[in-house]
């Protein structure tokens, strides 16, 4: 694990939940099996996991979020660069 902390550092994204925006800082992990997933905190606070599923759309591990602010949160993810 500690290889993958420098391979995919933590970064932050500017992402609209409940319709506001927000900034969330976002450090991915993977999963016992090698599929990545991101914790995506703010403000100290973790929000949620969320983790491409196998038809590519983002999904929660843990969280109560809305689908839609998963998605906000996965696009921004996905286009950080």
């Amino acid at each position: 694990m500690a290889d993958l902390e420098l391979h995919n550092p933590e970064f932050e994204i500017t992402a609209a939940i409940n319709g506001a925006n927000q900034t969330i800082q976002v450090q991915p992990d993977e999963t016992s099996d090698g599929v990545e997933y991101f914790i995506c905190k703010s403000e100290g606070q973790q929000l949620t996991q969320i983790r491409k599923d196998e038809d590519s759309k983002w999904e929660q591990m843990w969280g109560e979020l809305s689908q839609e602010d998963v998605d906000s949160i996965g696009y921004k993810i996905e286009n950080k660069s």
